[in-house]
């Protein structure tokens, strides 16, 4: 079997048996090769719009004999797929923005999955505001900690899901549900990142940046008031 690294464990998880998965930005091709192998999907597509990564992958796939069961795919976003070709979406290793742009530029593609498994590198809290004004709900998410490093994994399905605080895209939903254990050290580094902005800003005399920083304040207060519920809960 293939050596996952925890990142692509935790995505590999939320992959439902009997599944078709499509990995988009596969870079190796460790995560379908691992599904098939394990016998989770019968089948897998392994995308990526660079020829390196998918030759890598194909290299992969052909050391562990499973190139009848994974399609390779060269091509940007979902563009290299067919409406209701995969049943499961992944999209791990990038920018939210970029992920919203992939989903975004291809709906009838997207709108014919039933799960989607996102790992952002960032903008987080713009990804979720996306998907829940597009008709998705956030089934689970993930906190995981490798080398230092925080990674959210965000897993939505179709349906209608209203969150009325905007502090609350920017943890998690379902992580505060579930008091994760990795959400203390989550809010912290939250906190810490909005420190280091607020200091920036406090430098300027600009009206504009004077108002951004009674923002950021305001945002620190809340991580704060959610930190401490957190560990009187405990």
């Amino acid at each position: 079997m293939i050596n996952l690294s925890e990142r692509l464990k935790c995505l590999a998880q939320f992959v439902p048996n009997g599944s078709v998965v499509a990995d988009i930005g596969t870079d190796h091709g460790y995560l379908p090769t691992h599904l098939v192998l394990l016998g989770t999907c019968p089948r897998a597509i392994a995308a990526d719009i660079n020829k390196g990564p998918l030759e890598a992958a194909q290299s992969n796939i052909l050391q562990y004999n499973v190139q009848d069961k994974i399609d390779l795919r060269l091509g940007n976003g979902l563009q290299v797929l067919r409406p209701g070709e995969a049943d499961v979406i992944v999209i791990a290793g990038m920018g939210g923005g970029t992920i919203r742009d992939i989903l975004e530029a291809s709906p009838e593609v997207a709108l014919q999955a039933t799960r989607f498994i996102l790992q952002p590198m960032a903008d987080e809290k713009e990804l979720r505001a996306y998907l829940l004004q597009h008709g998705w709900t956030l089934r689970d998410e993930e906190l995981l900690l490798e080398d230092g490093r925080l990674y959210q994994v965000l897993v939505a399905e179709r349906g209608q899901e209203e969150i009325g605080e905007s502090i609350l895209l920017e943890i998690g939903p379902r992580l505060i549900e579930k008091k994760h254990l990795l959400l203390s050290v989550h809010i912290r580094r939250l906190i810490e990142k909005y420190q280091r902005v607020l200091m920036g800003l406090q430098k300027s005399t600009q009206e504009v940046a004077l108002r951004k920083a009674e923002h950021i304040k305001e945002k620190i207060g809340q991580l704060r008031k959610i930190e401490a519920e957190l560990l009187s809960s405990h």
